[in-house]
Parts: structure tokens; sequence; C-alpha cells
């Protein structure tokens, strides 16, 4: 069939009238006649169709005339039963085929028809579309175009590829249902970049089509949609009393699953979906998702409202709007509709706004406040109450008894309630209002922790009893100096990289990664070689944090994945030597002494600074693999994180750098880089890409800090604050180091956070054995638990003993050891804040003291060694641990133990030479005189005999004098402490001997 007549000859009318196509629409039929012969194939019986734009042939009629049709992949041929070829056929890109002349003609323009030559000024106008050709035709506004009959709506597939857009939506002019829950629309808005107070990050938005009604729920995990969804839909039958009939949501794999799949079917409902990548057809959820995030925005900005309240903030916006909205083309509100029922607003106040709670949930003495001061935010969804925070007690509430004060002109001060991690409830909309006559209330608050005595202090103190300054007023972060670009950071570290691409600060991130690879060199991509291992890569996302546990900025690091590289292809040597956690410790005793300050400085990317001796291949990043040639990899010039030759590479080239600008490498610890000028020390310590340093003289640091400058770009130079979960305050003549930080959040990590406080870390009777019969515990939970607080002795002594005895048991755990492990958190959990107090002085003589607890263990009757070493008053390392053989008598376990501590006070005082810091005789003190004896008798007698030989070189050390043992009375002796249970009132006292205590910023 044909649209153009001029092809047909001998034309007759046609019975049918209408032709119809594949897409519904229907063409008329003007007559049928026989194609002429100019160049055209010799076919009968073809249709003149009004209107039709392309020709077609019927192969079916092709075949009643007698013809053979043989498709293959590439043409298509027509022949007669001779096998002569009468036509052939070419196939297209859009898999149709395409006559042919057997004998290809030139046919001139003047030969075209209307249609074609429209097409061809068509193209030749730059495919200017058939409305602006039309006009510009009638207007006869420029020259040498001739008078084309255009008719729009002619299919240009050119101009499909080029210019094609989204179908409009047209909007409903009816209601599509004629009762509530007829249709549900659904989405789901996240992840917000700020966790809520319980940890959520998504918002489901439910809205009735009918009544416009709104529902929100907030869930952490995209996972909990389903539970959410079918909560809310049993809650609104079972309201309503009859069923949903449907329900409609985008193709989220949050919405499109088995389990929503089988609970429609159960409860006969229809789950409609809108088009892949068309939002538009869910636009009444969508609209509602923008005012809800609009007003709650303006809600949070009004009062200044730290942004972690965002979820209150929706809650309330969605409340709000349920009441005063009116539904389009009624002059009935969405409550109304719902509920049949007319909504007041008389209780409405304004979100944010400063309020008073009467404090009627503890008992009360006769003159203390009867209110505690809070912010308001919001309705409570089950009971006729309001919901606030109490800035006292920093939880949330539900109470009637509140008193807003809507006037007030002052903001939330968003730094007093930062550290707020209370969950509370997340519940639906439908509420009855408070009424200010009813006296119900409810408290949604975490369980507080009970710390023995009240801690509840009065308001007003006497002027010589308050520390600091009264009039200075209240510190906000601003004047903390808070990170002034927090707002261009991501909260939220995503999981893979697909999460990634979505959030345009984890790609700037990633891009910055890249960018410092280009940068540095580090690679060349090249076509993918034959036969060599190709080693894939990772993006790896970290949210970076500050010692007050802010987050500064987020860090993607591309690394290699080094399982898969093999020995002696990719890889020979691997070993790096890394900085001992008693190294840094003893650098700070040094600079007390030395009295200087300490700076850090972090290495931007520094494994991408290490030369390769092998040839490495890596496949491009995901996300960002070159679209020109996607096949290719990259050939590696400098090594890669992840990488097992990455930090050997780096450390090689860092102390070459150092070696050749007068730096001495440690002959003890390779990590320590001294260089000494007219009698003053410039130290250098190094952890991987961490670099802690200090001078005697200022010039000294600048010139270190200009040094690495020039050759390594940094991403910090500053004063030390916190290093390797270290948190480190520098004063004039004291430096004092925690863990607060991550104290704070292995006790939330396990959900500690809410039990007892304990003023000792185990109890006097403590007595752990293999207790065979006991309950069985999770291995790999005991195991998380020993190993965080092990992780925490580091600035943590106090706890040594009772964590080793707990860690003796990991293989097989039980429930008593498990309670036991439990009483260290509680311990921890009412001292966040202590730490080791170093004290600024001349005395650099190093003292150990050293302990055994005799045939302790009931598994092996193994005793137990501990100890401590003083850099003259400052503490510098301890160790807490049950010795290798059985002693035959207390003697023998004091003589081991302090051997033992012999080979520790040796290593400090090789390590102090490296600082030029020289020791005379190093004193050891213990409480067994049987054990100092021994010690100074050279004479062997049956009593020492089955003592090791390996602890007789305390003799030695002795007689050289190099260590000296001596006695001191056992309530005085500071090891006690890492080798036995103390009660209270003793283990407090060894504690504050030791230099642990509470650090408060005045």
């Amino acid at each position: 069939m044909t649209g153009v007549e001029k092809y047909l000859k001998e034309v007759k009318s046609y019975a049918t009238s209408f032709v119809t196509f594949g897409d519904g629409a229907k063409g008329e039929i003007k007559g049928i006649g026989r194609l002429i012969d100019h160049g055209l194939p010799k076919l009968e019986n073809v249709l003149l169709v009004k209107g039709l734009t392309a020709n077609l042939i019927s192969i079916s009629q092709l075949c009643d005339q007698g013809m053979k049709v043989n498709f293959t992949k590439n043409e298509c041929l027509v022949s007669n039963n001779g096998g002569d070829i009468l036509m052939r056929g070419v196939r297209s890109k859009d898999n149709c085929y395409l006559w042919i002349p057997l004998k290809e003609a030139n046919v001139s323009t003047c030969h075209l028809t209307k249609n074609e030559e429209v097409k061809l000024w068509h193209q030749k106008l730059g495919h200017l579309n058939l409305k602006s050709m039309k006009r510009v035709i009638s207007e006869e506004a420029i020259k040498g175009l001739p008078s084309l009959q255009i008719q729009e709506g002619n299919i240009c597939g050119e101009c499909q590829i080029g210019k094609q857009i989204k179908v409009s939506h047209q909007k409903l002019q009816h209601l599509s249902t004629s009762r509530v829950l007829g249709l549900l629309h659904m989405d789901l808005m996240g992840p917000i970049q700020v966790e809520s107070l319980g940890g959520k990050k998504y918002v489901l938005v439910v809205v009735d089509d009918f009544s416009r009604y709104t529902w929100v729920n907030f869930i952490r995990e995209k996972s909990e949609t389903f539970e959410e969804f079918k909560n809310l839909c049993l809650q609104l039958q079972k309201e309503k009393d009859c069923g949903i009939v449907r329900i409609r949501s985008d193709h989220g794999k949050e919405f499109e699953n088995s389990k929503f799949a089988d609970f429609c079917a159960a409860e006969g409902i229809t789950h409609e979906f809108s088009s892949p990548i068309t939002p538009q057809q869910n636009g009444v959820v969508e609209r509602k998702n923008r005012t809800l995030q609009e007003s709650a925005r303006v809600m949070l900005h009004a009062k200044n409202v730290p942004y972690k309240f965002w979820a209150e903030a929706m809650n309330t916006t969605c409340y709000i709007h349920n009441r005063v909205t009116l539904r389009k083309g009624t002059t009935t509100t969405l409550y109304e509709l719902w509920k049949n029922k007319k909504p007041t607003v008389k209780y409405f106040h304004v979100f944010g706004s400063k309020c008073y709670i009467l404090a009627d949930r503890e008992p009360r003495r006769k003159l203390y406040p009867k209110s505690d001061e809070g912010i308001f935010l919001g309705y409570s969804t089950n009971s006729r109450a309001y919901k606030v925070f109490n800035s006292r007690t920093r939880t949330m509430m539900e109470s009637i008894n509140v008193v807003v004060d809507d006037s007030d002109t002052t903001s939330a001060d968003p730094a007093e309630e930062t550290d707020v991690i209370t969950p509370i409830p997340t519940l639906d909309d439908d509420q009855t209002e408070p009424e200010p006559d009813q006296h119900s209330e409810s408290t949604t608050e975490a369980p507080r922790p009970n710390k023995g005595p009240s801690t509840r202090t009065q308001k007003n103190h006497p002027l010589e009893l308050v520390i600091g300054n009264p009039n200075q007023g209240i510190a906000t972060k601003r004047s903390k100096e808070v990170i002034s670009n927090s707002c261009f950071i991501s909260k939220i570290e995503p999981k893979n990289v697909k999460e990634a691409l979505t959030d345009e600060y984890w790609i700037n991130s990633m891009q910055e990664e890249l960018t410092q690879f280009k940068r540095s060199e580090v690679w060349d991509l090249v076509p993918r070689p034959d036969g060599i291992n190709v080693i894939g890569t990772k993006w790896v996302y970290k949210n970076k944090t500050d010692e007050n546990g802010d987050i500064t900025r987020n860090k993607a690091r591309l690394v290699a994945q080094g399982y898969t590289q093999i020995e002696g292809v990719d890889f020979d040597e691997t070993f790096a030597p890394v900085a001992r956690l008693e190294s840094i410790r003893l650098l700070l005793a040094v600079a007390c002494i030395l009295k200087f300050k300490l700076y850090q400085m972090d290495v931007k990317s520094a494994f991408l600074n290490g030369y390769l001796n092998e040839e490495v291949y890596v496949e491009q990043p995901k996300g960002f693999v070159d679209p020109s040639f996607p096949n290719h990899v990259y050939k590696l010039k400098k090594a890669l994180y992840g990488l097992k030759q990455a930090p050997r590479a780096w450390y090689e080239r860092l102390t070459e750098f150092l070696v050749s600008h007068g730096y001495k490498k440690g002959g003890n610890d390779k990590t320590l880089f001294v260089r000494e000028e007219k009698g003053k020390l410039m130290i250098a310590q190094i952890y991987v890409d961490d670099i802690v340093f200090g001078g005697m003289s200022r010039q000294m640091v600048e010139h270190f800090v200009h040094q690495m400058q020039s050759e390594f770009e940094m991403s910090l130079v500053g004063e030390l604050t916190y290093f390797l979960g270290l948190q480190v305050k520098q004063m004039e003549d004291t430096i004092f180091i925690s863990q607060e930080k991550y104290a704070r959040n292995i006790v939330k990590k396990f959900g500690m956070e809410g039990g007892s406080h304990k003023r000792t870390p185990a109890p006097t009777h403590l007595k752990l054995t293999k207790d065979e019969k006991g309950i069985d515990v999770d291995q790999s939970l005991y195991r998380s638990m020993i190993g965080s607080l092990l992780y925490l002795t580091a600035s943590r002594p106090d706890i040594m003993f009772a964590v080793g005895v707990c860690a003796r048991y990991q293989s097989e755990p039980k429930m008593s050891h498990l309670t036991q492990v439990k009483r260290i958190f509680k311990y921890v959990n009412g001292t966040f804040g202590y730490g080791i107090l170093y004290s600024h002085g001349n005395d650099s003589t190093l003292v150990g003291y050293c302990d055994a607890d005799w045939a302790r263990s009931a598994d092996n009757r193994k005793s137990t060694s501990g100890a401590c070493f003083f850099l003259g008053s400052n503490l510098v390392s301890w160790f807490s641990k049950k010795q290798n053989s059985v002693s035959l008598s207390t003697a023998e376990a004091e003589y081991i133990a302090a051997g033992s501590s012999c080979s520790q006070l040796l290593w400090m005082r090789q390590m102090l030479k490296e600082y030029s810091v020289e020791q005379d005789v190093m004193t050891l003190y213990c409480d067994n005189l049987s054990a100092i004896n021994i010690s100074k008798n050279p004479i062997q007698h049956s009593r020492t005999k089955h003592i090791d030989v390996r602890h007789h070189f305390i003799r030695e050390l002795v007689e050289e004098k190099i260590v000296t043992l001596e006695h001191i009375a056992s309530e005085e002796q500071l090891a006690d402490i890492f080798t036995k249970a103390l009660d209270a009132n003793q283990f407090e006292k060894l504690r504050g001997k030791l230099g642990i205590c509470l650090f408060e910023d005045k």
C-alpha cells in the first residue's frame, strides 16, 4: 500500500473503505491499482491509502501471487518459481527491510514527491520544526524557499532521536475515587543527610486519594518499608471497617517485591505502578513530599532548631496540613473528609518555641524548681499531649502540663542538644487533639542511668563555689569554632557505589580522589594485556571526625583488592614498621620534659607517593569507567591503597626523604626520626600517613613543615588534638590524653548506655573460670566487646586487669564471662571523661612498679604479672598478663614479674637514648623481699633452681647497676591495680596515683 497516487496506474475503487494500523489509527482507502514501471517493483493490487507516509509491501500478498520470500540476517530476497530475483531489500537499524531497486537509477530532485521535497528542505534547514517552517513560508520571510505544502504530524526519525521529550501529563479534572481507601498513593523519601534522634533516615509518605489525608512513618532502612506499610494498612482498614482497593507506587525495590505481592494478594489489594522514571504518574504523593519538606525546612530554620529534629518537624507539618488544607474542588478539610468532623486549631503553638514543662516525673524537694525549660516539638499522635524536648534531662517527652511561650523571639541553641541520642517513637498522624482541661500524659524518654546518689544540682549557688566566669554566658558551637562548611558535607556513609553516586557530596569526594591520582601521576590507562593478573578496585567511604565527634569531611578512598595479588608476580616484600602506642605516650612524656608543643600532619593520599618496583594492573574504578575505552585497565606507576606492598613503598619513600634532609632513623623504633641542631632536637614519629612532630625551636618546626609541604600534599597541619582515637589536650604546663569519644561510641554500640554505673571494673570476689557447664553466649559479640575494650586500654590502664582476665575466655565464652564484661562497660559508662594527665617537669628518671598475684587462675593455677612504668611522674607504659608457667611460690611469681618488667625498662631506656635523655640507675619497686634478695644473691641454691634461667638476667642488670630493686609497702604498690580486683576505695586511690583523672575545661 502507498499514499502517493502517481505511483499507481489503472486505479479502481475498493469495497473496504478503511485500513487499521497497529496503534489503532485508521486510514481511508481511496482505491486499488498497479505500480507504474518507473524504477518500482512490479506489483499488482496495491492499495492507495490517504495520509500514508511510508510505502509498505505485504509478505502474504507476495506469497499469494506465487512468489517466494527469503529472509536472512542482512537482506530479504523475493523470487519467482524459476529462481529469478524479482525484488531485494536490506535490513535497516530499526529492524525493517527496505526495498532497493535491482538497477539503481539516479532520480533527480525534480522527480521527488512533495513529501520528500518537504523532508529535504527540513534537513537543509537543520531539522527546523515543521511549524516554524510553515510560518516562514506563509510570512515569506526568506528568499529561495519554495512554497511547500507542509502537513504537521509527519514523523522525522532523526528529530525524534535528537529532540524527543517526555510525554506531558494532564491533570485529572475529576475525582478518580468515590470513598476513602479506594486508592492509596505511596512513596519513600530519603535518605535524609542527618539522622533523626531515633536514627531514622527515610520517610514513608502515604496519601489517601479521596480525602488526601496523609500519614508519615519514619524508618532507618529501606528494608523496613513493608512492615511499616503492612501495619498502617491493617490499622486503617480496622479504623474504617472497609478494605483498601488499590495502592500506587513507583518501581522501587522497597515496593516491588514478593512481600508486597503476597500481602496484596492476601488482602485483595491491586498494586499499581507508575511508569519507570515517570514520577509525574505518582504526582499526588510526589507533590505532598515537596510540601512536607518545604514546610519542615521553614519551621527548623525559623527557630534555628537543630537538624536532628527534622522528623519532629515533618511530623508536625503533616499534622497541621491534615487539619488546615482544603481538598481541591471542595470547601472541606482533609481531616473532616477522613474523620467526618471539623478540626480545631485553638491548641496550636509555634514549632521550636521555648516552653516550660512541669517537673512531675521525679521526687521534688520544697525549694526545687517546679518546671524545666524545653523546646516545643509538636503534638502527640496517640494522646492529648504535647511533644517537647526537655533541656535539663535531654530527653523527648509527652506531657499535657506544658506552657508554650509563642511570643519568645529567641532561637533554640543547636549546640545545647548536640549530643542527644535518645530514641523517640515514630507514630501515625491520627490522634485526638489535646485540650487544656485534660490531665492525661505520657512520656517517651529513654531509660536514664542510675548513678547512685542524685546528681541533680540546684540552680542557685554561692559565687565562691562557681567555677569560671558566671557572666561569660553559655558557650555555643559557634564560639567553639565549629566547622564552617559542615553544611557542605554528607552525614551518611554510603554502603556502595550506587548509593554514593546519588549524593553530590560523595561524588565530589570521589572526583577529588581521582584528581589526586592525576596530580600524583599514579597510573596510565592502557589496553588490557593478555595473561596478566588484573586487580579489582573498590570504593571505601568514611566520614572523618574531629576530637569532638563532629564530621569534618567526607573521604572516598579508591582501594585495590589486594587479596587477588599473587606473590612473586604482583608483590614481593610487604613488611613496613608501625609506631606503637607506647611510643606515642613516651613522646608525650618527653615533650613534657623538654617542654615543647606537639603538632600533627596528615599526608594526603600518602600511599600514592610510594613507587612500585613490580608491574601491577588494576581495573577502572566503578562509576568512572572511560566510555571511550571501557575495556582498558590502569597500569600503576605508584602504590595504591589496598596493595600488599603499599605501606612499605610509602615508608621507603618517606624514609629516603627524611634521611636526605638530615634526620636520623631510630635504632629501636624505625618509625622515629630525630634531627639535632645546635643542641636542639626536632622529633617526628610516623604512623602510616599520620605524622606527630615537635621541636625545641619554633624555627625547626616551621622548617620541617615547609620541607614536607614542598614534597608531599598535606590535608591537615596543626596542633596535636586527635591521633589514632586518642584525644589530646595540650595546655601551658600539662597534656591530657583520653578516649572519651571512643568510650561513648562503644558503650552505645553494645547498648550499655542505660545501665547503672559501677565504681570499679571488677568486684573484689572476681574469680572467673572456664565454667564448662555455663550457658554459651554469642562468640562474635563477646570477641567484639573484648576487642573494643582492649583498644580503650591505650589511655585507660584502670581497666587493664579486668579486660585481660575476660580476654582469656574468648574461645568459649559463657554467660558468667559476659556478665563480667558488662560490668566493665558499666564502669566505663560512668567514667567517660577519664584519661591520663602528663605534667611538665625536670625529672626524667625511669621508675617501674611490678607485682604478681600468685596462682590466681582457678583453671591452671598460673599467676598474673602486672607492672607500670613512669618517666618522671608521668605514666608511660603498663601491662597485665598471665605468666607462661606455673610458679611454685609467691617469690617465684614476683621474680618472674620483675624479670618481665626489667625487659620493658631496658626497651624504654634505649628509646630515651634516641631523644638524648640519658638514664642512670633505673629503680624497680617490688613488695616481695624474697624476690629482691634472690636478684641480689649470687649464690645458686635449692630455693631458686626451679626458676627458669631466662629470668636470671635481672641479676646481671643489678650487678651492672643498670637496675636496682627496691622494696615498697603493699598498700603503696601501684602495680596492684594490674594484678587483682580491689575494693572501691583502694582502687580509686591507686587510680589517682597513676595519674588517671577527670579533666574539666575551666
